[in-house]
C-alpha cells in the first residue's frame, strides 16, 4: 500500500478446498454424506478460518462432473450425478460467501473448472475433452449454472479443450455461454498457466498471442503465466487489442475488491487475536468429527458383522492404521501430526486390541511382516484390516491407471482370510477403488475416504 500510487489493495487467494487448518473430509467424502447443510457448514467454517488469516478468495468449489475414478482430481469433486452436483455446488458457494454480502468471516468462491474438465479422456490429467454439446449441456453444465446462480464471484477456466478449442481462449464458452446465457458478471480467472498453455495447444505461437486470445475470450486475471504483465502493454501499443478490454477486466477486479471491503480495510483479516479465536476451535473440531462420521460409507456388512462390542478381542492390521496421513490432498495448512491415527482412536475404544503393521505402505511385500500379523490375528476374535492409498495417490496430477489397492495389501488380506475369522476392511482413499478382491475376503467394508483432522 505504501508503494501503490492509487492505493489499490492486494487480493489474497488460496486453494481452500476441504478446510484451512481444521481439515474436513475430501469433497468426494462430503458428497457421500448426502447432506447439503453439512457441506454448507463445512464451507462456512473453512471460510471463517481462512478469512482470519487474510485470505479473501478460495478456488472452490470444483463443480466438475466426474465419472472416471482414474482421474486424480475425482477426490475434489462431488461425484457423477448432475442434480446432486448442482445442489452441492450451491451449498459450497453459500457457505463460503454467506447470505447477503461477503463479510470478514467469509470468502469469495471460485467455481471451477469451467468447463468440462472432469471429462478428460482416459482420466489423464490436463488431457483433452471431446463430447457433444448435448451431453455438455445436459450433464456437465448444470452444476456450474447452480454455482453461478448462487452468486459465486469468480469462475476459473479449465485447462482442456472443449468443442475443439482450449477453454482459456474460447469465446463461445466464456462469452456466449458463461457471460450471456448464465448471466455471469463476476471475475474470470485462468487456471495455473493455462494462458501459457495455449501455446502448447497449438492455437498461439507465443505469449503475446496467448495473452491476446485469453483477454479477448474474457479472462480477467492471468494466474501464473505472467503473459498479461509482460505482453499487454505491447499489444495495446501495436493496436492488437483494444484498451477497453483491459478497462472492463480491471473494473470487474476492482468491483470484487470493493465487495470484499478491501478498499475500506486493505489488511482485512490480518489480526492475530482473530486468528487465535477463529482457527482450530472446539466448535470446528466438533464439526470435523461430525463430517468425518457422516461421510463414511458402509459398503458391506454380511451376517451383521458390525457393530462390534467393545469387549471383543480385535486385531488391528495394516500400516495405514498407524499413519497420520488422513488429511488427503489440498490440506496444505493441515497438521498431519496433530491427527489421531486409527490405531490411537481404536485403542481408546476397545478393551482388548492388538496391532500389527502387516505390510509397508509401498507396494513391496514383506513375508515376515505378514506372518507376524497373521500370528497376532489368529489369537483374536475379529480382524480390522486397514488398507487403501496414500494422500499423494489422489489429487491434481495424480492420475492412476490401476485403481486397486496395492498388491501387498491384497496378499495380506488373503492370508488373513485363511484364518476363518470375521474381517472388517477399513479403506482410506481419495478416490473410488476397484474392490473386486477386497469384497471376496471381507465380511464388512467401510469406506472412510480421507476423513480429515478428527478422523
Amino acid at each position: 500500500m505504501q508503494h501503490s500510487r492509487l492505493k489499490i489493495p492486494l487480493l489474497f487467494m488460496a486453494d481452500i478446498i476441504h478446510g484451512y487448518k481444521t481439515i474436513f473430509p475430501i469433497p468426494l467424502g462430503l458428497a457421500a454424506s448426502w447432506d447439503p447443510k453439512l457441506i454448507k457448514d463445512v464451507a462456512q467454517a473453512s471460510a471463517d478460518e481462512a478469512a482470519a488469516e487474510g485470505i479473501s478468495v478460495t478456488f472452490s468449489p470444483m463443480a466438475d462432473l466426474v465419472r472416471d475414478p482414474r482421474w486424480g482430481r475425482v477426490m475434489e469433486s462431488t461425484g457423477e450425478d448432475p442434480f446432486l452436483n448442482s445442489i452441492y455446488a450451491k451449498a459450497f458457494v453459500e457457505g463460503y460467501q454467506g447470505k447477503d454480502r461477503i463479510d470478514n468471516n467469509h470468502l469469495a468462491a471460485t467455481v471451477k473448472h469451467f468447463a468440462g474438465y472432469g471429462a478428460v479422456e482416459a482420466g489423464r490429467e490436463y488431457n483433452t475433452v471431446d463430447m457433444s454439446e448435448w451431453r455438455f449441456r445436459s450433464e456437465y453444465l448444470p452444476s456450474y449454472k447452480a454455482a453461478v446462480e448462487a452468486k459465486a464471484q469468480l469462475v476459473m477456466t479449465s485447462f482442456n479443450t472443449l468443442f475443439g478449442i482450449p477453454v482459456t481462449g474460447n469465446r463461445y464458452i466464456l462469452q456466449d455461454i458463461l457471460r450471456k446465457e448464465l448471466s455471469f458478471d463476476g471475475v474470470i480467472i485462468s487456471d495455473w498457466n493455462s494462458i501459457g498453455e495455449l501455446i502448447d495447444h497449438g492455437v498461439a505461437e507465443n505469449m503475446g498471442q496467448a495473452a491476446s486470445l485469453a483477454l479477448k475470450a474474457g479472462v480477467d486475471i492471468d494466474m501464473m503465466s505472467f503473459s498479461y504483465i509482460s505482453q499487454l502493454e505491447n499489444l495495446i501499443d501495436s493496436k492488437k487489442i483494444n484498451i477497453d478490454l483491459i478497462d472492463h477486466a480491471v473494473y470487474r477486479i476492482l468491483s470484487l475488491k470493493k465487495k470484499l471491503g478491501l478498499f475500506d480495510d486493505p489488511f482485512r483479516g490480518l489480526e492475530t487475536k482473530k486468528v487465535n479465536s477463529h482457527v482450530f476451535t472446539d466448535e470446528k473440531l466438533a464439526l470435523a468429527q461430525k463430517a468425518a462420521e457422516e461421510s463414511i460409507v458402509l459398503l458391506k456388512n454380511d451376517d451383521k458383522t458390525l457393530p462390534l462390542n467393545i469387549d471383543d478381542s480385535v486385531a488391528l492390521v495394516g500400516d495405514i492404521g498407524d499413519s497420520h496421513d488422513l488429511l488427503g490432498s489440498w490440506s496444505f495448512k493441515g497438521d498431519k501430526l496433530s491427527v489421531k491415527t486409527i490405531k490411537e482412536s481404536l485403542y481408546s475404544k476397545f478393551k482388548k486390541i492388538v496391532f500389527a503393521k502387516g505390510y509397508k505402505t509401498a507396494s513391496d511385500f514383506s513375508s515376515k511382516m505378514a506372518e507376524e500379523a497373521v500370528a497376532i490375528a489368529k489369537k483374536q476374535k475379529y480382524i480390522i484390516f486397514v488398507a487403501g492409498l496414500e494422500s499423494e495417490q489422489s489429487g491434481e496430477a495424480s492420475s492412476l491407471t490401476d485403481i486397486k489397492i496395492a498388491d501387498n495389501q491384497i496378499r495380506l488380506l488373503k492370508k488373513l482370510a485363511e484364518l476363518g475369522k470375521p474381517i472388517i476392511t477399513l479403506l482410506v482413499t481419495g478416490r473410488p477403488l476397484d474392490l473386486t478382491e477386497i469384497q471376496k475376503y471381507s465380511n464388512a467394508i467401510l469406506l472412510a475416504w480421507f476423513p480429515g483432522t478428527k478422523g
